[in-house]
């Protein structure tokens, strides 16, 4: 939009130039803005059009990533939509035990984004600003009956006191996945 806006800017004054100094000796009067809003017009367009092709060309880029090598860790190409298939780990008492470590990288990626964006003001580090003993710590967590991912979705999804509810802003799907982040960040000590 500012790309668009600045262009917009820099060409109305270019067409109020260009039409000044056309005229070569004669004294003339401003031009009506019906002479200058088709080429105005036509410049936003041309913008829009380069910014559209501009942002599908980085989701393309986006949606291809290098394999990071990591010594001993087997590389994983993430796109936009993980594909995850059920892994068999290992035995136990005679089940399989299934393992989806894409979706859960995915989802601690998207819980961690939603966090910056909509809790961090507040939680910082897993903190409170606003109620300073009710922290986002594994053991305030555990004080406040709130370890727990179902605990975590209500207060999130209907707020409490000071905390707004987010349950309009944001969908269930990425509540749920904001509270495996909360929980998984108090597991690891924030």
């Amino acid at each position: 939009m500012r790309k668009i806006l600045s262009i917009v800017f820099l060409v109305i004054p270019l067409l109020f130039f260009t039409y000044a100094c056309g005229e070569e000796t004669q004294a003339t009067e401003a031009p009506r803005i019906e002479q200058i809003a088709p080429a105005v017009r036509n410049a936003v367009e041309k913008a829009k059009t380069a910014v559209e092709t501009a942002t599908s060309k980085v989701a393309e880029a986006v949606k291809v990533t290098e394999e990071p090598v990591v010594e001993g860790v087997e590389a994983v190409k993430v796109t936009q939509e993980p594909v995850v298939e059920p892994v068999e780990t290992e035995v136990v008492a005679k089940e399989v035990v299934a393992v989806k470590p894409v979706a859960m990288a995915a989802s601690h990626a998207e819980g961690a984004k939603l966090f910056k964006q909509n809790c961090a003001a507040c939680h910082a580090g897993g903190g409170n600003l606003v109620a300073a003993n009710k922290t986002l710590k594994k053991d305030a967590l555990e004080k406040y009956d709130m370890y727990s991912k179902e605990a975590i979705v209500y207060q999130v999804t209907n707020g409490k006191n000071a905390m707004p509810a987010f349950g309009k802003r944001l969908s269930s799907e990425q509540i749920e996945s904001l509270a495996e982040y909360v929980l998984a960040q108090a597991d690891k000590g924030w």
